[in-house]
């Protein structure tokens, strides 16, 4: 009798079928400047985005469709912008060119802005709401008689200080104000710091980047607490060489979590005037301050079993106070993750009153396009902050340029635009500030040219001092106009 293969051709062809199908969730794969084109059995069903609706209605839409590109080349073919986020409308610019709903809208806002020649204005979506530039533009004219604090949460292209520490000394010169801000107990970028001499021991860290060992019950807006040993102390003190505003400061202040043990800390100003304060409150954020002419503080615990701890800070009773938020490898969603208990607590012994969000380079990705999981994460962080720290502004900073290899040199990161059309969108949806850094410095390969000016490392990501500081000015000018024409 003559075997009958039927079944096992049906098994073969299935298994095909089914090979070919996850082979579109492998990584493309790319040789020097050319990329392959993905493995896509669906491609005639698949709707990327509402390109796909807009075809029936748009000849040059569908012409670029039809020719079966996927979503990045499709827009890379409309408009010569690469990437869109999926989801994302489109819509057509005064001169019929393809556009983005996102840019469409930031493009709205931007021409009731005022703007000035060199400088990249900070687009306001809230129209006039909570959380929007207002409150902060308020605030300032009322330095000349209370602290007015800036925290700026960002990721390693601002750790050391770098970028706030100019950002600082400007809004000083013009408003008042000294002092470094608020650090964590230990940093790993103490040693290269411009504004403070900060040295501790003692200090057990434990920080939201690193989820083993971390308790959400004590995550803040530093995304950083720490547990001590007996004696742990930390010492700061100002420097004025670069930044003259930091070489001393008339209050320093020390955070830790209440209701926690009944340990007690010391502070020693410049090396003689001792304090010594009992950290049993009843509050859930309690701080311990001491005043005077400060050019240095050492705090250090006595009996801190059980207990959590913060940070210390070098500030001013009045003017402007910017605070370095900065946590290598953070990609800002340890934000939405803050309880609002802790969020309210904080807010109550260190409100502030402009939160910049400074995120991106640990998002981006060379062969992605579409952030939607990242934007509702920024949008969640956002509306956490404005729920529970009221009265406070919110600007969200666009990634920076950021640059990969390919056959012919160094270019823009394809997933960068991407990424900057995203937190436009978390701007929008969230009706906050947003400010564009990739276009305020240079926009494509801008990153190049600050790395041949030594303002930049040879990474093509990261900045130093010397291009912080041009950043920070950048920054700077923005906010002095939308203040000024407020």
């Amino acid at each position: 009798m003559e075997k009958n293969y039927l079944s096992g051709v049906v098994w073969i062809v299935l298994a095909s079928l089914l090979a070919l199908l996850c082979m579109f969730w492998l990584p493309g794969i790319c040789v020097g400047d050319w990329k392959m084109r993905k493995v896509d059995m669906l491609s005639d069903l698949r709707s990327d985005s509402a390109l796909w609706r807009l075809a029936a209605n748009d000849p040059l839409v569908a012409q670029v469709v039809n020719s079966d590109y996927h979503l990045a080349e499709i827009v890379d073919n409309i408009n010569s912008k690469t990437q869109v986020l999926e989801g994302s409308r489109l819509t057509r610019d005064s001169k019929g060119n393809v556009m983005t709903l996102e840019d469409s809208i930031i493009l709205a806002h931007a021409q009731k802005t005022v703007t000035r020649e060199g400088v990249t204005s900070i687009i306001d979506m809230s129209n006039g709401g909570s959380g929007g530039m207002k409150a902060f533009y308020h605030a300032l004219d009322q330095a000349g008689s209370r602290p007015v604090r800036i925290a700026v949460l960002g990721d390693s292209f601002i750790e050391g200080d770098i970028l706030t520490s100019m950002l600082r000394e400007l809004l000083q010169q013009r408003f008042g104000g000294s002092g470094a801000g608020y650090m964590p107990m230990t940093s790993i970028t103490a040693g290269f710091r411009n504004t403070v001499n900060q040295t501790f021991e003692g200090w057990n860290q434990h920080k939201a980047v690193d989820r083993s060992g971390f308790s959400d019950t004590y995550n803040n807006l530093s995304g950083n607490y720490f547990t001590a040993s007996q004696g742990a102390w930390v010492n700061m003190i100002g420097k004025g060489n670069n930044y003259s505003r930091c070489a001393s400061c008339t209050s320093s202040s020390f955070y830790f979590f209440g209701n926690t043990g009944n340990g007690y800390v010391t502070a020693v100003v410049n090396g003689t005037d001792t304090t010594h304060f009992s950290l049993n409150t009843n509050t859930l954020v309690g701080h311990a301050t001491v005043t005077g002419d400060i050019r240095s503080v050492r705090w250090s615990v006595t009996n801190p079993e059980n207990m959590v701890f913060l940070g210390a800070s070098m500030d001013s009773e009045t003017g402007v106070i910017v605070d370095n938020y900065a946590m290598r490898s953070a990609r800002g969603n340890h934000i939405s993750r803050i309880s609002p208990q802790v969020m309210s607590a904080f807010n109550n012994v260190r409100h502030y009153d402009l939160v910049i969000l400074m995120y991106g380079l640990n998002v981006a990705e060379s062969n992605k396009s579409a952030y939607t999981a990242y934007c509702n994460t920024i949008i969640a962080a956002v509306n956490n902050i404005k729920a529970n720290m009221p009265g406070t502004s919110v600007l969200i900073v666009g990634c920076s340029d950021r640059e990969e290899r390919f056959s012919g040199g160094w270019r823009t990161m394809r997933g960068v635009l991407g990424l900057i059309q995203a937190q436009e969108r978390a701007a929008i949806d969230a009706k906050v500030a947003f400010w564009d850094l990739y276009l305020a410095m240079g926009g494509e390969g801008s990153i190049v040219k600050m790395v041949k000016h030594g303002e930049a490392n040879s990474d093509y990501t990261h900045i130093n001092s010397k291009g912080g500081n041009r950043i920070a000015r950048y920054l700077y000018d923005a906010l002095m106009l939308g203040y000024e024409n407020r």
